[in-house]
């Protein structure tokens, strides 16, 4: 990535770093409260499961809505304009959950809480990969990962702290996204220096089709993993407990994972490091069904897997920073993150369908065949960058 943009006001480095992982660590904290809170304040109101899994949605698609305006939005507007209004309109939205008693106020609410928070996101993540270099990018972005994943385990534990009821977890969510993102405005936004040109932001997917290849890759396999390993796992005989124990240690993979291989992809390169974690979800994948029902190894392998999977996401965006000059990397994130939830998704449905028409094995044949894929797409892309 060339070296154009630099924060407006000058701050170490280590600290501008600093102020970009509280952020996104605060970020990730109020997604990790909100899944819940929301859901059970829904349950509460008698809602069907139908109705809920719809609220739910409404995430997936406010985050689509920053992924396709972003690029136009911090092209107008000052970043730090941007994120006081995302931080206005989420905190807003969270304070006004409890007070509003219909449907269609928790939908509108719930969607636009989502955008705010989405474009939170898009700005730490763009931003930091603005700030790294080729040779410390991966360290960086794995510490983001590990801020990121870190925080959204976290939230799920606040809650159990708070209580899911009346309107003080909506509040205290609100104070921690104020609390960690307003730093930012000390950074003052972007200065961009002089000689790279914009791209569309439908012809980024054209110059380096791989990266977004991984998002997709990263959002069908979490997402999948998420919603349908509790289900396969109960299909086993692990029962609740057990099955809640096995999604607990592919979490914890996710975060141990992080930084270590953000560190690998600096130490080993990215090509080899891109086929070491395509092989590891192959592997994982494969030994799976020959190890649920020793508890103990089930979920060393889970955890190995979780590591694999959760790393393609700071893995992409590593190759994002690698290959995008500031200028159209706004847009290029934006087209990263459209085409993670794209994977996000399609992940579930289909696996959900070949679990349907095939009980026993659908879950594992599904990541199977995607898994073998996406290992084949690896190796090719590992071979024409060889020189």
């Amino acid at each position: 990535m060339s070296e154009t943009v630099r924060p407006a006001r000058t701050l170490s480095g280590k600290t501008t770093i600093s102020i970009f992982l509280i952020a996104v660590l605060g970020v990730g904290v109020v997604i990790g409260m909100t899944f819940p809170l929301v859901t059970l304040s829904l349950e509460r109101m008698d809602l069907g499961a139908t109705l809920i899994g719809l609220n739910s949605a409404t995430a997936s698609l406010g985050i689509l809505v920053v992924g396709l305006i972003s690029a136009r939005l911090l092209a107008r507007f000052s970043t730090s304009l941007v994120i006081i209004a995302s931080c206005i309109l989420s905190v807003a939205s969270l304070v006004l959950l409890p007070i509003v008693g219909t449907v269609a106020g928790w939908f509108i609410l719930r969607f636009m809480m989502t955008l705010g928070l989405g474009f939170l996101w898009l700005i730490c993540e763009t931003w930091l990969n603005a700030v790294a270099i080729p040779s410390n990018r991966g360290q960086i972005m794995g510490l983001y990962g590990a801020a990121f994943s870190g925080g959204f385990a976290l939230g799920p534990l606040v809650i159990t702290l708070t209580g899911s009821q009346g309107w003080f977890p909506f509040a205290l969510a609100g104070g921690i996204l104020a609390a960690s993102s307003m730093p930012m405005l000390l950074l003052g936004g972007f200065r961009e220096g002089k000689g790279d040109e914009h791209v569309g932001q439908f012809k980024i997917f054209r110059l380096h089709p791989f990266v977004f290849i991984v998002a997709f890759a990263a959002g069908l396999f979490e997402t999948t993993a998420y919603a349908l390993l509790p289900v396969y796992t109960l299909g086993e005989g692990l029962g609740e407990n057990g099955s809640m124990y096995a999604l607990s240690a592919f979490s914890a993979g996710g975060i141990a994972f992080q930084y270590p291989m953000g560190k690998l992809a600096d130490a080993v390169g990215r090509n080899a490091l891109l086929i070491l974690t395509a092989l590891s979800i192959l592997i994982g994948v494969v030994v799976l069904p020959f190890v649920i029902n020793m508890p103990v190894i089930l979920f060393f392998v889970l955890f190995l897997l979780g590591g694999s999977i959760f790393g393609l996401y700071t893995l992409g965006l590593i190759l994002l920073g690698d290959g995008f000059n500031m200028k159209n990397l706004i847009a290029a994130n934006a087209v990263f993150i459209i085409t993670y939830e794209a994977g996000a998704v399609f992940g579930p449905a289909l696996s959900g369908s070949a679990m349907d028409l095939w009980p026993d094995n659908g879950f594992v044949g599904f990541l199977l065949f995607c898994a073998v894929v996406f290992a084949g797409l690896a190796v090719k892309k590992a071979k024409q960058s060889s020189p």
